[in-house]
């Protein structure tokens, strides 16, 4: 017993003069790395970090340009929002927005990918309009859409006037103009979609879609069996790429309908930018802002899990 103490304490004193020994041989490389790592470090700490923390300390105050009131209150402003008929519409209607025009943005997106995959006349010149709506800038589409829709003078409803002698009225029910919000997100950021899909596809190996048909795989079969599982990492990130740009973004809903009928269409950003830059209410922007950094943070955590499962299965 004694000598196998002794034999592991020489292994350990061995062991930890080595360390120190690759310590000072390395030093020098630990110094270039901290000081080539140190200016990325400062600017995300500065432009990421602080501002986090400082929205968080103010979500904590009414701070208030305005009533000029500027006091610590604690959790105020989030029990406050559980009263706030705008704040929950816009939470609801956000859930609602990311979900169903991600999960559209995929399926129209995987479509047009496969179109423009195979082989026909015109490819290029098909491939290169694709992405027209999605270089339309976001507010211009949706300035452009609010008069398309426009129920007194716009052309869409004008053309079904024609065709059907209904009425077309978009925007004044709140389906309506939730639905429209919906599509025309759709439209705008589906292009995008296509490409990153078209690339996935152009990666997948030929020699496999040979291999299936030579045993008998229909085009089904093939889709469902050979390229889905290989782009499902691409897709997941897709899709977590596209719901935390939706919660960020609010132009569409601001240049299409500002969130109406009432607050029908509004979503968390836009509540950020009424309270905060119309209303001057920072204190409880800020608080609306945390809400909506919670809301991105689980859709990561989930969406990196998600990926992680899938590269790993696939």
């Amino acid at each position: 017993m004694m000598e196998q103490a002794y034999a592991q304490r020489k292994d350990y004193l061995k062991g930890r003069s080595s360390l120190l020994t690759l310590s000072k041989a390395t030093r020098r490389r630990y110094l270039l790395f901290l000081l080539l790592v140190a200016p990325a470090f400062l600017l995300r700490l500065t432009t990421a970090a602080y501002p986090i923390l400082q929205t968080i300390y103010l979500s904590l105050t009414n701070l208030s340009i305005l009533q000029g009131d500027n006091e610590f209150v604690g959790l105020q402003n989030y029990l406050a929002m559980a009263d706030d008929y705008g704040v929950r519409g816009a939470l609801t209607f956000t859930i609602i927005y990311v979900l169903a025009s991600t999960i559209l943005q995929l399926i129209v997106g995987m479509l047009i990918a496969l179109l423009l995959n195979a082989r026909f006349q015109g490819r290029t010149f098909a491939r290169t309009i694709n992405l027209i709506p999605w270089a339309i800038p976001t507010i211009v589409a949706g300035y452009t859409f609010r008069w398309l829709l426009d129920d007194q003078f716009g052309l869409i409803p004008h053309w079904v006037y024609l065709i059907s002698g209904e009425r077309m009225v978009t925007f004044i029910s709140p389906g309506g103009a939730r639905l429209a919000v919906v599509l025309i997100h759709v439209w705008k950021d589906a292009p995008f979609m296509a490409v990153v899909f078209l690339a996935g596809l152009q990666g997948v190996p030929p020699d496999l879609y040979e291999a299936a048909t030579v045993d008998g795989a229909n085009a089904w079969q093939r889709f469902w069996r050979i390229t889905i599982p290989l782009i499902m990492p691409l897709t997941i990130t897709m899709a977590l790429f596209r719901m935390v740009w939706s919660l960020a973004g609010f132009d569409l809903v601001y240049g299409l309908t500002f969130g109406g009928p009432g607050v029908a269409t509004s979503v968390l950003a836009l509540q950020v930018f009424r309270e905060g830059i119309l209303f001057f209410k920072f204190g409880f922007a800020s608080a609306i802002s945390v809400i909506l950094l919670m809301l991105v943070a689980i859709i990561g955590v989930v969406g990196l899990g998600l990926f992680r499962r899938a590269d790993v299965t696939y």
